[in-house]
């Protein structure tokens, strides 16, 4: 058991490490012996305690997907008013700057080619932030603070679609700022939802 335990704190140490080099390099600056520096171990070290450095950084990119969404989660279930909620839910979605988190996220969609294990994270990622909206949107119209011009689980997508590309506008050069891309996801949802929504 206390081997285990050490096993495992050996592991998050390097995922920590690997998110550390990721955040300066980008993913695809990280290497193996980039991230045995940054964790003052051998490379030998960096794979003993994963088979490879793809599943290293694998269980990185895993990692910072699941912070993502538990983030999200955690702002669902604290505001009880959907409208609050919703707008809430958009805010985080949109941050006013790009952290190293998302800036990973965002840039290991292209590895998608070469690695096609990593499809079912962003599968998840996707399909658990529109399970929230659409939550969101069944309570407050189920409770007449919103009435769905449309599909819940469209209107739900349709909102995960305006954050994800806004989320990329920084990555490639359009700065119109978070506030611009915050409120034009309200508007679509004030009218998808036929309700007054407030940023």
């Amino acid at each position: 058991m206390v081997e285990q335990r050490g096993r495992a704190a050996r592991r998050a140490e390097l995922i920590s490490a690997t998110r550390r080099v990721a955040g300066r390099s980008g993913l695809g600056g990280t290497n193996v012996r980039a991230v045995a520096a940054e964790a003052s171990v051998s490379t030998g070290s960096v794979l003993y305690y994963f088979p490879s450095f793809d599943d290293l950084m694998y269980a990185t990119v895993e990692g910072v997907l699941e912070e993502m969404y538990e983030l999200r989660r955690m702002i669902a279930e604290s505001e009880p008013d959907p409208a609050a909620r919703l707008v809430a839910l958009i805010v985080a979605g949109v941050p006013d700057e790009i952290s190293d988190h998302l800036r990973m996220a965002y840039e290991s969609i292209p590895l998608l080619r070469e690695k096609p294990e990593y499809r079912p994270l962003h599968r998840s990622i996707v399909e658990r932030q529109v399970g929230l909206y659409r939550s969101t949107i069944e309570i407050g119209a189920a409770t007449g603070a919103f009435r769905p011009t449309a599909d819940l689980t469209v209107i739900a997508r349709n909102i995960v679609a305006l954050e994800d590309a806004y989320d990329l506008y920084p990555l490639i050069g359009l700065e119109h700022g978070a506030s611009v891309y915050r409120a034009n996801i309200v508007s679509y949802a004030r009218v998808a939802l036929d309700c007054p929504l407030e940023l």
